[in-house]
């Protein structure tokens, strides 16, 4: 019976497909589909999306993701959305967001977005950059990915992380 409770929380890790152990430091070591962690240090396509990120989005989003007074959090936005979500979302940055009372009138909600997206696609309206168009980036979004992934699962912190060798 006592060892009922450890083969059940190894399981729950595992089908999470994340596998989280802390070491003597505190560290946790993590694998996970998108990014590996171990003693703090992280695999090398993580560490490749650190690099694309401060090199491209953090002047807007911020040191680690979490946003700014002129754009969103990312560590949000890659806790909720899949890779594939994601990569959609920046090469083609639709923004389509409803509050409220927009859901009984969703239809002029939409109407209103495109409009407005129509706007951003002319270069009326502030947006964010159209990266489709920036080859360093479209190569690199899933390592990006990768990077705001671990962020928002907390296994690494806002400041450079160090390389896995």
């Amino acid at each position: 019976m006592r060892y009922i409770k450890p083969i059940l929380q190894l399981l729950l890790l595992v089908s999470i497909n994340q596998i989280a152990v802390a070491d003597e430091h505190g560290h946790q070591d993590v694998k996970t589909e998108f990014y590996q962690v171990t003693h703090g240090k992280v695999d090398a396509a993580t560490f490749i999306g650190w690099s694309m990120y401060h090199n491209a989005c953090v002047n807007c989003h911020g040191v680690g993701g979490v946003g700014s007074d002129i754009a969103p959090d990312l560590t949000e936005i890659a806790d909720r959305l899949s890779p594939e979500q994601f990569r959609l979302k920046v090469m083609h940055n639709t923004i389509v967001r409803f509050t409220g009372d927009d859901w009984r009138n969703m239809e002029q909600a939409l109407f209103e977005e495109i409009a407005k997206q129509e706007k951003r696609d002319a270069g009326e309206l502030e947006t964010m950059p159209r990266w489709k168009h920036n080859p360093a980036v479209t190569a690199n979004i899933k390592n990006i990915y990768r990077y705001l992934k671990a962020r928002a699962d907390g296994v690494i912190g806002p400041e450079k992380p160090e390389l896995l060798k």
